[in-house]
Parts: C-alpha cells; structure tokens; sequence
C-alpha cells in the first residue's frame, strides 16, 4: 500500500455516489483530478451489494451474485436515499438506504487506498434535486462508512468543475445537462473568471438511464409472452437476467441501429430484433420529460439558447444518439462530444475536495505551490433546488398558507430572520411546520419536520413575537432556530419529526460497518 503524503490525515477525495456507477477520484500533484481503479482494476464500481452466506460483495462481483440471488441483492439504493420507510432485511439483519450506500462507499475507500494511502476525508456528489432529507441521508452514509464529509455538491456543479478546469474554458454561461442511471438534473452554470456560479437548476430524482431500461424490458417481456404465452417478469431471477439483457441492449443500440436480445423462461428460448428506431419510440415521453424541464430552466435562469457558450452532457445515459439529438436540436450548437461523461462528476468531487482541504487547515502538501494557488482561488456558488417555509396561520384570513421564507434558487448559504406572533392569550407553546415548495396550500408541499417552540412566559397577550431565523447552508441542508423577542433567548433549535437517523443511529450503524468485510 502507498504512503499517504498526509500522514495521519489521509488523503481527502471526491466520490461519484451514482445509482448505477460509483467511481473516486483524487487530485495529483499537479492539481489534476485523477479516477482511482477498484480491486478488479476497474474505474467505474457497479453500485449493486449482494450478501453471500459469508460476507458482502460489491461491484461487479456483486452483479453476478445477483443473478443468481436477486432476493439477497440491493440495485439502484440511490433512488431510496431519505426514504424512511425504505429498509431491507437479510441473515438477521436490517439496513437502511444509508448503509447499503455506506458498503458501497466502503468499497471504493478500500480499493482505493491500495494505491494512493490511507483516506479520511471526502466530498460525496448528490443530484441538484435531492432535498434536505436525501443529502443527509447521503451525508450519513459517508459518516457510517468512515469518513469525514468534508462537502456534499451537486453534481452538475462538479462536472462544470471538471469540464471548466481541465480545458481552460472562457467565461461564460453553460448548461450542464445531468442524465445518470436513475437521476436527471439540468442547471445553469455562469463561469465568471474563478468563480462557478449555479444559476438555475431542477429535475428528477426519479428519471434516469433505468426508466429508459425498464421500457426495453417490458417490450422484450411483452414479445416473449405473445410468443410463449409466459412472462419472465413473474420469476425474480428470470427478470433479474431480463434488466441485464435491456441496459446492454440500450448500450448496444447507442452504437449501432439494431441489435438482437435472447430472453429464456421455463424452457422457451426467444430471439428479439430491436432497433433504434423501436427503442426510441418506447421511450420518447421520458426524454420528452427532460426537455421540459430544461427548457423550464432556462427560463428561470433568465438565460436564453443564444445566451449559452455551452451544452454540456454528463452522466452514461447521455451517450443515447436521441439525448445528443434533442440538446443538439434545441440548443442550435453542437453538444461537447469530448465531455467524459462517466468521470466528470468525481473528477469535479476531488477538485473540491482540494479546495475544501485548502480553505479548512492548508494541509495539501502533495500539491505542488503552483497547483495549490490554482485551486486556492476557485469559488464555486450553489443555489437551492427547492423552495423552503413555514406553515403559518394568516392574521387576516384565519387560514393556514405557506410563507416561502427562501425561494427556489436561491443562492446559498442563505439565511432569513421572519418575526411571527402568538395567536391567543398565554400561549406558551407554537409549533412551526417546516415544508418544502413553494404551493399556498399546505397540503400541496412536502413536509421536512416540525420545530416546537415551547417555554413563552405564561400571562402574555396574544401577538406576543417569536423571532425565526431560516437558513439554508452550502450543502444545502436546512436549519432553524426560534427566539423569544421579548428576552432575546433562543428557544428552539432542532426540526423534530425529520426523515433520517439520529446521531445514535449513525454511530451505531458507524460501529458495526466496522466490523464487516466488504469485497
């Protein structure tokens, strides 16, 4: 194993937590990002976990288990992450979305630290759309599997990162479209001399490269039940070799236009022609889907298509022939063929990691001065991908609405003090629900948790003032604190009732991932 040139520290690296592919990269000494291959000498890490009788696989090893055993495997937890009600159950055992991530995470530390030393510090990407609950949850995986989150950043802002840095782009205004395994994002990225400046953003934490899959195995399984009168889709293992069969087929048809896929059940074999043409016209209304909203967001960013030097592609499922079509089509320019698409996201993560590391404690010295200085000046500002308020019953109306205390795309950090009053005479306690979106209906928003405001001084009249100060920080996590007016006292500060583990929860979760061998 290599020495770290951190000692004690370890090196702190930027990781691509994708829902198909996971990849970690480091900076070298010249300030460039490099990816780091796996034990099977790989740069991309399937992120699939199955449990065998005697231990945990990961990557590709962990694909073929899963065929095998799709009962004892987990694919695409990425699109679980700050689902609570998510867990899944195996010798005994109960995982959450964080930590079947958290053996992915594992995985890729381990193998990298046989070439590059110890690692102790990371920056883990996370879509533009994750919200509150996501980023934590993502947050706390990267906690139970040992490391220190140094930043959670969006991962078009990684890629403009990447992109920006390694080919000395000019200033200007581009559009980093984001379609991965199961996430899409768009957002606009302003390069101002250092800084990086996000000006829009949105998307679909639930649109992705599988969605595209799914289309190719319902038509395949639709072709095989009309010849055989079976569906593969009612046996676990046969369609667990039925998604296999579609994503090569997909990959397969971004080369050529047609290509031909065998499908077996309970002894019939089936040999599908599949084309191109066939393939896109399933899944035309989920590309249609994208470009609503990238069209949606220009518009917010206030940035027309003339307006963009840029197009930018990140993510695999951006190497489909109709994505290049569709960006080439609406953006009237041609779209960055050169863009690494799989790689730009973590290459972006090691980058801030540096940055971060420098503007922590300084310690880079496997930097060179140069190199250092280069990074040391780089800004790169966020915004936030969803509107944030409070449920708060209207004086004049007597009705309960949405206050939006910080709008979508708002750059962040940010921070806003609002002063509220009590609604009744001795009212010694107000609870303050916390939503995401900006409807004015309540009912119409998400609900992030509650902060209960107890310990007013009995004996005020009604109207007494509550002082509320709502923040949103760079990781885009929320916060919120509660002041009695009246005394200048804090008197609230935690959101309760929010998705995720508790502290507890993480470090006990953090104590038995150290115990577990992952391969």
């Amino acid at each position: 194993m290599g020495k770290s040139p951190q000692g004690e520290e370890g090196r702190a690296v930027g990781i691509d937590l994708g829902t198909t592919l996971s990849k970690l990269a480091y900076v070298d000494t010249s300030g460039k990002p490099v990816l780091v291959p796996n034990a099977e000498g790989e740069l991309l890490t399937p992120s699939v976990v199955a449990f065998t009788k005697t231990g945990v696989l990961v990557g590709r090893d962990a694909q073929r288990e899963a065929l095998g055993n799709p009962s004892r495997a987990v694919w695409h937890v990425k699109r679980q992450m700050g689902n609570p009600k998510w867990r899944f159950k195996v010798d005994g055992e109960t995982y959450t979305p964080e930590g079947i991530s958290a053996l992915i995470l594992k995985k890729v530390k381990q193998d990298a630290e046989v070439h590059i030393g110890p690692i102790r510090r990371a920056v883990i990407t996370v879509p533009a759309y994750f919200d509150d609950a996501r980023r934590k949850a993502t947050e706390d995986a990267g906690a139970i599997a040992g490391l220190e989150v140094l930043d959670i950043v969006n991962e078009p802002t990684a890629s403009a990162l990447a992109y920006g840095l390694a080919r000395s782009v000019e200033d200007g205004v581009s559009l980093v479209y984001d379609l991965g395994g199961g996430t899409f994002d768009v957002t606009v990225i302003e390069k101002r001399g250092n800084e990086f400046i996000t000006l829009a953003t949105d998307g679909d934490v639930q649109l992705g490269g599988k969605d595209w899959d799914e289309r190719v195995v319902n038509l395949l399984a639709d072709k095989f039940r009309k010849e055989f009168s079976e569906d593969p889709r009612e046996d676990p293992q046969a369609l667990a070799y039925l998604w296999v069969s579609a994503e090569d087929a997909k990959k397969t048809l971004s080369r050529r236009d047609s290509t031909k896929v065998p499908v077996s059940y309970k002894g019939h074999w089936g040999n599908y022609d599949l084309t191109r043409d066939e393939f896109q016209a399933v899944s035309e209304d989920l590309l249609a889907m994208t470009q609503l909203t990238t069209e949606m967001v220009l518009e917010e960013a206030g940035v027309t298509w003339s307006g963009l030097a840029k197009v930018i592609p990140t993510g695999g499922s951006t190497r489909m022939p109709a994505v290049q079509k569709l960006l080439e089509k609406m953006s009237g320019k041609p779209v960055q063929a050169d863009v690494p698409v799989d790689e730009t996201v973590a290459q972006g993560a090691a980058i801030h990691a540096a940055i971060c590391s420098l503007r922590g404690e300084g310690r880079m010295t496997e930097l060179s001065a140069e190199a250092a200085a280069r990074l040391g000046k780089i800004r790169t500002v966020d915004v936030s991908a969803h509107a944030m308020g409070l449920i708060i019953k209207d004086n004049r109306t007597l009705q309960y609405r949405n206050d939006v205390l910080i709008p979508k795309n708002t750059r962040l950090p940010s921070s806003i003090t609002k002063t509220y009053q009590t609604s009744n005479d001795g009212q010694q306690k107000i609870i303050l629900q916390v939503v995401q979106g900006d409807a004015p209906d309540p009912a119409a928003n998400i609900t992030v948790g509650t902060l209960e405001v107890t310990g007013l001084p009995a004996g005020r009249p009604a109207g007494a003032h509550v002082k509320v100060t709502y923040s949103y920080d760079r990781k885009g996590r929320i916060h919120i604190t509660a002041e009695d007016q009246d005394a200048g006292k804090v008197i609230a500060t935690e959101i309760t009732g929010r998705a995720g583990l508790r502290a507890d929860e993480v470090a006990e979760a953090a104590r038995r991932m150290s115990l577990k061998s992952v391969e």
